[in-house]
């Protein structure tokens, strides 16, 4: 009986923690979602599910969806023993016919390996967009006058619920954060600030820094009020505030067709590095 006869699949659970984390640290290849939470922290969840042959792990794959609406591949790892190829069809296969993942949930990924794009490729997927990088000059832009009744201030636990509204406004369906997934940004990020108009949060940017560097995590304003400048003054808030640290390394990621967003870091002294990393989608 061949080794592909004898693969099975199961559903990833706690109790396999420690031997995920083995597994994981010697496969051959391991994609990790950008996340907010690691990949184990996942674990628990119906959508995370175990190869195995003969009790051993061959591969594991994991796409809950957060927010909803969207399912991104957390994790997919393949070990030695096993063609990469095979592990991702049976994986696959298995996930698409669970009918928490059926449509019109999209399956979407972010190739930060050459190979995971190519396997994704072979098996049919489609780049939907590029994530291009841009990195800040270091030098501090000119302020813009806001209204006197604007008023920027960190982000409180209490706010999370109006931020997400704000967040799934200014954002299309795949790049929405759930209240659960925008909570965990605030608790991991460095510098998190909102915007008031008249009392009401209408834009909230989310960082995360070290000693040395920085990184603008997530920036909405609300989408009738864009263009304003208030996105500008939040971002030019937080240089000046890394500034003041001693931190100028800045960088932001943004879609390749986000025009808008790519001449608001323009502005604010921003330049593209040339690192781009393909968003793919499964077509269904």
């Amino acid at each position: 009986m061949s080794m592909t006869e004898l693969l099975s699949i199961r559903q990833a659970q706690s109790k396999d923690t420690s031997d995920l984390a083995f597994f994981l640290n010697q496969a051959r290849y391991v994609h990790r979602h950008l996340d907010w939470r690691s990949t184990l922290e996942w674990l628990g969840e119906p959508e995370f599910w175990i190869l195995e042959c003969d009790g051993m792990i061959q591969a594991a794959f994991a796409c809950p969806p957060d927010p909803p609406a969207v399912a991104w591949v957390r994790l997919f790892a393949s070990g030695a023993h096993i063609n990469p190829d095979t592990a991702w069809e049976h994986l696959l296969n298995h996930a698409v016919q669970q009918p928490f993942l059926k449509p019109p949930i999209t399956l979407a990924a972010i190739s930060l390996h050459d190979w995971f794009e190519r396997l994704l490729l072979r098996h049919g997927w489609q780049i939907h967009q590029q994530i291009v990088t841009l990195s800040w000059n270091g030098e501090l832009p000119p302020g813009l006058n806001l209204p006197p009744d604007a008023v920027i201030r960190p982000i409180l636990p209490e706010d999370i619920p109006a931020v997400t509204r704000i967040d799934n406004q200014a954002f299309e369906p795949l790049w929405q954060l759930s209240e659960l997934g925008l909570n965990q940004a605030f608790e991991l990020s460095a510098f998190a600030t909102l915007m008031e108009v008249q009392g009401q949060i209408v834009a909230y940017q989310i960082s995360t820094a070290t000693s040395f560097n920085a990184h603008l995590a997530r920036l909405a304003v609300q989408p009738e009020l864009q263009g304003k400048g208030l996105g500008y003054a939040l971002v030019l808030d937080l240089l000046n505030r890394l500034d003041r640290l001693g931190i100028w390394s800045v960088t932001v990621n943004t879609q390749h067709d986000n025009h808008s967003s790519q001449a608001l870091y323009q502005r604010l002294g921003f330049s593209f590095t040339g690192d781009q990393f393909p968003v793919l989608v499964y077509p269904r």
